[in-house]
């Protein structure tokens, strides 16, 4: 009863995400709690591991945060956050499966002849250029094209910036954001 009427005095969701999209680090603390609990529980039912549920609320709200401009308030935000959350957990259920199939492929790759290995080696290489590919093309456009212009291209940040009349440090950042994404997603790899 009690928790009900501690949500209840919470401002309406319009307004918090009204205030959010002012910088109100308050109000996005406000909205942090009033759905961290019921957002945790729909993930642990994606995930079916705690530790992993709670680190994707995280992230939906690292997400929200960064795209507070974005936010509309004559939206539900519920239904924004558990989008965001279920869309992580697909890929954190997908990545796991990649992790897996490859954990299984080492194991039998001890198994095979030294030409078996090499063609087993082949393979993988072929198939982790492709979720690093993937990888880049689920990046947000700008950082896509900030990050493929530095890495594909051989361009300067300096080149970059006066290309896409952005600053230097705004392209250090989309490069820093966009490595940080891959090692994310392939730190089980590494």
């Amino acid at each position: 009863m009690e928790s009900a009427h501690r949500y209840n005095s919470l401002p309406a969701d319009k307004v918090l995400v009204e205030q959010i999209r002012d910088n109100d680090r308050e109000a996005f603390e406000k909205l942090f709690r009033k759905y961290y609990s019921s957002l945790q529980r729909f993930l642990w039912g994606y995930v079916t591991n705690q530790q992993v549920a709670e680190d994707l609320v995280q992230e939906v709200f690292v997400k929200v945060w960064e795209n507070r401009y974005a936010l509309n308030p004559d939206k539900k935000i519920k239904t924004y956050l558990y989008k965001i959350g279920r869309n992580l957990a697909i890929d954190h259920t997908r990545h796991r499966k990649i992790v897996r199939d490859w954990e299984e492929e080492q194991k039998a790759l001890h198994s095979f002849s030294p030409a078996d290995q090499a063609i087993n080696e082949k393979l993988h290489n072929k198939l982790m250029l492709r979720e690093v590919k993937q990888a880049i093309e689920a990046l947000p456009k700008r950082r896509r094209l900030v990050f493929m212009l530095s890495r594909y291209e051989g361009m300067t940040y300096k080149e970059i910036a006066e290309e896409l009349d952005i600053s230097v440090n705004t392209v250090d950042t989309q490069i820093c954001r966009a490595l940080q994404t891959l090692r994310d997603k392939f730190s089980a790899f590494l």
